[in-house]
């Protein structure tokens, strides 16, 4: 407790925030909106920023966010095979606790593992899809936002405005191979008058109920000794998955200065962990079963031009139950339950003391803590208090900010030896030039320090904490150069306009190139040893990526709507070498489940607004399952192709011409049937086949 002095001082700050009162998402700063939530224009951008809208995924074979995040670059999906895999992502060489996912602007959390199994978040409900490399441009949002290396950001798709009905409705059913199914519910609804909206009050929810279910059996091969020896097809057993999700959002306005979000959302999974394939054993019986639950609550209001407020709160309850009938001890068996909750209160204020300068302060406060029903349990407790000052200049050629955090953090455990306590400040900054103002061509840099602590898992769990492991410390640096050309309105603000200067058709084209430098101190890298539950954790000392990550978008539209293409493609070179010991066998060698190369491309095409046909292609180069990089700890590479046919029809129906869409969506995952895995001894699944109706009125 002896840094406990250290976090009073921001925590005292943190009192007269709540005094004031918000702001909205957007500053005008010389005729440029600075956006707090990136979700678009990625060549204006500072930092890196990849963004998917719900049209765009809708005409791709995708039904998970994993599946949208496979197409970006930079990016590695840890996937552990079939539907109720588990899935996680690694950027640019950094682990998944270096990824925050942010939930309509405020962040998932786990402190239990720290890390976000992607699994969990349909496509059904998303209106977009963001990946924010390093130092974000939004200067305006929680200070936890600016606590990690990058940042996932998964937006509500919102009720449509405005509508001739209040009340929309959304009917989906998917059946698949190996047990299937997926039936989904979307009630989006206004409370309000629908005349005369214009800067009055609205409120409108939006209630989504989905359902999942899997029964995972899907064949593999099994190789018998070396290359060109025999060979059996078996069938992933254990391997069923169970999920209900209900998510209810509520969105209300008052006016152009006010503005108040909420969402309440519960979870549960049931599903078996399919082991690992060791020594041909094909056989498993653990269970996982995940409850979680949080409410959240998100308010924003505008003074004036100068001053703006904004207030966040959350409350996040976690079960996990986990049950394994073969486990050798005196019971035969072994039954943990772990409980995690969290409190977060969140405090931020933007002043714009001039027309081209914009200051921000942010100050959160998490408090969480976990249970398990292990004996002598140390039952932990964590107090975080994070503070962040920015500023932003933004003019008509140069947007430069910088960032500087404070966090501070104090560890309890009612039983045994609680983790260090800590204190520390990180600083980022970041520059975006535009030499030419004619064109839309920009120079971008960005530097950024962080760390993260390790989670409760780390330092606790039962066969997996490590209390000797030691916090990670990061450093990233970006320089790349960005590029569009369109007809359409163009302006420096995270959002371009999508109305045409002319009616013609519409045509955009786009290119991005970073290279990147990122060194990481006391890396801690997670790898499966037993199953999906059971991990061993290590200190890789020091580790430095060198990368680059390129990116292409073509896309092109009749002004009559009637047709429209978009091509996408990215491309990653990525090292990312042990640089601890020289006297090791492992120094300079690759980190493990880290491709040299990787790349992806996603088409879409719309026909007669009848008819939609998506392609996906995902690419990875050779990898290594453990720290040697020796041929017996290789892993293949890999591709594999997708492809979804849609078609839907409008029927205008009753007196007042409403309107109610039907369609058909029918996708071939793994076209080519390959056979291949991701993490070693965990087979990922060979062809398959969706089958999607919806009727939406």
């Amino acid at each position: 407790m002896h840094h406990f002095h250290r976090l009073l001082i921001p925590l005292l700050f943190c009192l007269p925030l709540t005094l004031l009162a918000q702001t909205p998402d957007t500053t005008m700063l010389e005729g440029v909106e600075v956006i707090s939530s990136p979700n678009a224009a990625t060549v204006e951008a500072i930092a890196p920023i990849q963004s998917i809208d719900a049209k765009t995924i809708s005409t791709l074979p995708t039904i998970q966010v994993s599946d949208v995040l496979k197409l970006f670059s930079g990016i590695v999906i840890r996937d552990y095979g079939g539907v109720g895999g588990m899935k996680t992502v690694q950027v640019r060489g950094f682990g998944s606790q270096h990824t925050a996912v942010s939930y309509d602007g405020i962040v998932v959390s786990d402190c239990q593992t720290g890390q976000i199994d992607l699994s969990r978040f349909s496509l059904r409900n998303a209106g977009s899809v963001a990946l924010v490399t390093g130092a974000d441009d939004g200067i305006f949002v929680p200070a936890r936002a600016a606590a990690s290396a990058s940042t996932i950001i998964i937006n509500t798709e919102r009720v449509p405005y405005p509508e001739k009905k209040p009340v929309f409705v959304d009917l989906h059913f998917t059946g698949g191979s190996f047990g299937f199914v997926n039936p989904s519910l979307i009630f989006k609804n206004y409370f309000t008058p629908r005349k005369n909206l214009w800067n009055k009050p609205t409120l409108s929810s939006v209630l989504s109920i989905n359902y999942l279910q899997s029964k995972g059996d899907y064949p593999f091969t099994i190789h018998y000794g070396n290359a060109g020896d025999s060979t059996s097809t078996e069938r992933r057993t254990n391997s069923d998955i169970k999920v209900l999700t209900l998510e209810e959002n509520l969105f209300a306005h008052f006016g152009f200065q006010t503005e108040l979000t909420a969402k309440i959302y519960y979870y549960q999974s049931e599903r078996g962990l399919p082991g690992a394939i060791v020594f041909y054993n094909t056989k498993s019986r653990q269970r996982l079963r995940d409850q979680n639950a949080f409410g959240q609550i998100h308010f924003q209001h505008r003074f004036n031009n100068q001053w703006r407020y904004q207030v966040n709160a959350k409350f996040n309850f976690a079960l996990q139950r986990y049950y394994d009938p073969d486990y050798l001890n005196a019971d035969g068996f072994l039954r943990n339950v772990y409980v995690q909750r969290e409190y977060y209160l969140s405090n931020a204020v933007l002043y714009q003391p001039h027309r081209i300068v914009v200051l921000s302060l942010a100050n959160d406060l998490i408090f969480g803590n976990m249970n398990a029903n292990l004996h002598d349990f140390v039952t932990p407790q964590r107090l975080q208090v994070l503070t962040t000052i920015a500023t932003m200049v933004n003019t008509k050629r140069v947007t430069a900010h910088a960032r500087l955090l404070h966090t501070g953090v104090a560890n309890w455990a009612k039983n045994g030896t609680a983790g260090n306590n800590l204190s520390r400040f990180t600083p980022s900054a970041g520059i975006s030039v535009k030499p030419i103002l004619s064109e839309e061509l920009y120079l971008r840099a960005f530097y950024k320090n962080i760390f993260r602590l390790p989670t409760f898992n780390d330092l606790y769990y039962n066969e997996v904490g490590n209390r000797d492991l030691r916090p990670e410390n990061t450093h990233q640096i970006d320089v790349g150069i960005t590029y569009e050309k369109s007809n359409r309105r163009i302006s420096r603000s995270c959002e371009i306009s999508e109305q045409p200067i002319q009616p013609h058709s519409l045509i955009s084209v786009s290119a991005t190139l970073d290279s990147y430098y990122n060194r990481v101190k006391d890396k801690i890298v997670a790898i499966p040893s037993k199953n999906l539950f059971v991990w061993s954790m290590l200190n890789f000392g020091k580790v430095e990526m060198y990368g680059l990550d390129a990116t292409a978008n073509v896309r092109y539209t009749l002004s009559n709507g009637k047709w429209g293409f978009h091509l996408s493609g990215n491309y990653s070179l990525q090292q990312a070498v042990d640089k601890t010991d020289k006297e090791s066998k492992t120094y300079g060698h690759q980190i493990p489940y880290t491709p040299l190369h990787s790349g992806s491309i996603s088409v879409g095409m719309s026909i007669f607004q009848y008819v939609e046909v998506g392609y996906t292609m995902v690419a990875a180069g050779k990898r290594y399952a453990l720290q040697q990089n020796t041929a017996a700890n290789e892993l293949e590479p890999y591709t594999d192709h997708s492809l979804s046919v849609t078609g839907k029809y409008t029927i205008s129906v009753g007196k007042k011409q409403d309107s109610m869409e039907v369609g058909v969506k029918a996708e071939l995952l793994n076209l080519a049937d390959k056979h291949y895995e991701v993490i070693r001894n965990y087979p990922m699944q060979g062809r398959s086949f969706r089958l999607t109706a919806w009727w939406k009125f």
